[in-house]
């Protein structure tokens, strides 16, 4: 027999979930829930009249009259929405619907195509959203006041009365059902009845299709963490208005019935999301845009999210961007099968962004359509960065042709990045102007990406004025600047046609350890204005087959959306001589050393290899190389320079130190003698002497010679 305890224990629960009733704009979902009402309440009074104890239910059901009534002549809103009490009358939001093909609820039935008992279903579902006196209702009739929600018998019983009737609409709830398959319902068990039928697993509605039947537009919480809708302002610039069109024929005015796959190749800062979204605002249409490296760790649970995000870009006729699907194929790659049957069952755009040099990407079994991004020129990039500088006060000598060669500007974080550097000119002066140096450090922040323990990020301190190299050296680095400051300009004339693969810049520094290699590499990258990223080889190098070039193309991934130079220090641990194929090993490793070539060769930055000695690394690197530079160990008047410039200002030195006479006693490179000048510093501390004498000198040569095996003669 069923008790009442459900329903005693919340007569008094408020009414809630909308301000007000007469904010419901759609006159054809009051009407559907007050048919949907009618039918619980049949239901409800059927079960009520065959109750011995009679429960006072005054407040939450109709009489068998009322209802009768409503049967022959409905209203047109359900009955509870008259009690609503105001004591100012005022205009509502909202005006009611004129048709039915405006309401949200026949849109989203004829979205998803489902039967006017799936509808119902639904919407049975969804009224303890609209009315919180309905979870009683559904605890009283299934006689467990710890639950509120619908079940599957209750639900069939309500709708389709009879057993031939509930078992026909059985197949309604299966799991390939659209209800549950496009996640607009969801079964789950009753939790503490652990052996329930099916009839007894409760029915959940999401709460974002209620929202959405009452006109409030928002994700569901479960893909806020990785999902975003993209918005567009109407006087941002497109830099590609015939890239936009063609996404838009091609995903919008699609005529087929299969939903349309395109994947969009370009690098992370290329816009590529920006171009989607324009080309969606083109044809009156949104972008959702979901990232799949945010996506929960638990497979279920992440196919849980990518399946809400198919059913709201299909509930809004919307693009769905799918970010880091590669990633998701590869490391996860049952979760990625199971949503690809999604997929081929969506109706709707799919654009999938894929970075240079990744893997085909095959979403499901369907036609998928491959797009490039157009690499953006020196000359575009500065009009968009002059278009977007317009509403600041700038200074007169900006030099906006070497900051667009120096960072990639990215449409997405462009009018972010200014409003920074804007705060860099307000922290000079409130009258200030903005400046070269406020755009460069904006710029130079913004471009920073995290390389975790693959790199080490170094901001160089050191400039030429602290190199003390030879001549040659120096024109050989000279030609390396010129290379980088004029390469566009070179591919502009048309090399990039010519030499069409090998359009990156490398450099090999070779020689002994502490001739300067990585001196040069710091002071490279701070003539260019940007950081030095120092490779941890021992992070990338993976013995494991497939994780090396996973880490390497990560590394070269962040590196081209960074501004940094990318140096990898003894290169020949990773770059080393190819080996005779000997076994499975040697035939991973020889792959290792052909996909390094391919991607230095289309580095769009600067790539310093370092190594002791040259004829340890594969001959096919070093003919691909664009600068081969030998680092010598310094000779006696460099030696002697470099002893005279090691000491800071305030160091006070004895007049009986011989700096020709030091440069003459040991052959040393730059590091060694500035350890020699740090210990003889430490020494004459130590001693509380006035000034470096030739002692401490001496002492702390004998030091350093004594731990390179060698001796003072």
């Amino acid at each position: 027999m069923l008790t009442s305890n459900a329903l005693h224990a919340h007569q008094v629960m408020p009414p809630v979930s909308i301000e007000s009733f007469e904010d419901i704009a759609d006159a054809y979902l009051l009407a559907r829930l007050e048919r949907i009402d009618l039918k619980l309440q049949q239901h409800l009074q059927a079960i009520y009249e065959r109750e011995d104890d009679k429960h006072n239910m005054q407040g939450l059901v109709l009489t068998p009259e009322q209802i009768q009534q409503l049967l022959i002549q409905p209203e047109g809103r359900p009955y509870w929405t008259k009690q609503e009490q105001t004591e100012v009358k005022r205009e509502p939001r909202f005006k009611y619907q004129a048709s039915v093909a405006e309401s949200r609820l026949a849109q989203l039935a004829t979205c998803f195509a489902l039967t006017e008992f799936e509808t119902d279903l639904l919407l049975l579902s969804l009224l303890p959203w609209f009315d919180s006196r309905y979870a009683i209702l559904f605890s009283f009739l299934i006689d467990d006041p710890q639950k509120k929600q619908l079940t599957v018998a209750l639900a069939l019983q309500v709708l389709a009365p009879g057993a031939s009737n509930t078992v026909s609409q059985q197949a309604f709830l299966l799991p390939q059902a659209k209800l549950i398959w496009h996640r607009l319902l969801h079964l789950k068990g009753r939790g503490n009845q652990g052996g329930s039928s099916w009839g007894d697993m409760l029915l959940q509605a999401d709460a974002a299709i209620y929202h959405y039947l009452i006109g409030q537009d928002s994700l569901p919480l479960a893909l806020t963490r990785c999902a975003q809708w993209l918005s567009v302002a109407e006087s941002r610039w497109n830099p590609r208005p015939e890239l936009s069109e063609r996404i838009a024929r091609y995903c919008f005015d699609n005529t087929t019935s299969t939903s349309p796959i395109l994947l969009l190749r370009g690098h992370r800062s290329s816009a590529r999301a920006q171009a989607v979204a324009m080309a969606a605002n083109s044809r009156a249409r949104q972008t959702l845009c979901l990232d799949a490296e945010l996506l929960p760790e638990e497979d279920e649970d992440a196919l849980n999210v990518l399946l809400l995000a198919l059913r709201e870009a299909r509930l809004r006729d919307a693009c769905l961007i799918l970010r880091s699907m590669p990633a998701l194929a590869e490391a996860r790659s049952v979760l990625f099968t199971r949503f690809s049957r999604h997929v081929e069952m969506h109706q709707g755009a799919i654009v999938c962004l894929i970075d240079p040099h990744t893997s085909s990407l095959w979403l499901a079994n369907m036609p998928q359509l491959l797009l490039d991004m157009p690499q953006r020129s020196l000359a575009e990039d500065e009009a968009l960065l002059r278009s977007h500088l317009q509403p600041f006060q700038l200074a007169d000598d900006l030099d906006l042709t070497s900051l667009v060669r120096r960072f990639h500007l990215s449409l997405e974080t462009l009018p972010q990045t200014l409003q920074e550097a804007d705060l860099y000119r307000a922290q000079r002066s409130a009258d200030a102007l903005l400046s070269n140096q406020d755009l460069h450090t904006a710029f130079r922040l913004r471009a920073q990406q995290n390389f975790g323990k693959l790199a080490q990020r170094i901001t160089p301190s050191r400039t030429f004025d602290d190199l003390i190299i030879s001549d040659e050296l120096t024109l050989q680095l000279q030609e390396i600047m010129a290379a980088i400051q004029y390469r566009e300009h070179a591919l502009e004339q048309g090399f990039a046609r010519k030499i069409a693969y090998g359009t990156g810049i490398s450099a090999l520094f070779y020689g002994d350890s502490g001739t300067g290699k990585t001196l040069v590499a710091e002071v490279l990258a701070n003539a260019l204005g940007v950081d030095l990223i120092k490779v941890d080889l021992s992070t990338v190098v993976n013995k494991y087959v497939g994780e090396t070039e996973k880490n390497l193309s990560r590394i070269f991934d962040l590196a081209a959306a960074d501004a940094g130079v990318l140096f990898f220090d003894e290169a020949d641990a990773l770059f080393g001589k190819r080996s005779e194929t000997k076994d499975a090993h040697d035939r991973h490793a020889n792959i290792e050393v052909s996909y390094l070539l391919q991607r230095l060769e289309s580095y769009p930055g600067l790539v310093i290899l370092a190594t002791n000695n040259r004829s340890h690394l594969d001959k096919a690197f070093t003919r691909r190389l664009t600068f081969i530079t030998r680092f010598s160990f310094p000779d006696k008047p460099l030696r002697e320079r470099m002893w005279r410039s090691i000491w800071p200002s305030t160091i006070s030195l004895s007049d009986d130190i011989d700096f020709s006479e030091l440069a003459s006693k040991a052959e040393v490179t730059g590091a060694n003698i500035r350890n020699i000048a740090l210990l003889a510093v430490w020494l004459a501390a130590e001693e509380q002497a006035p000034c470096i004498r030739s002692t401490h000198i001496e002492r702390a040569l004998r030091r350093e010679l004594s731990k390179m095996g060698r001796i003072v003669g």
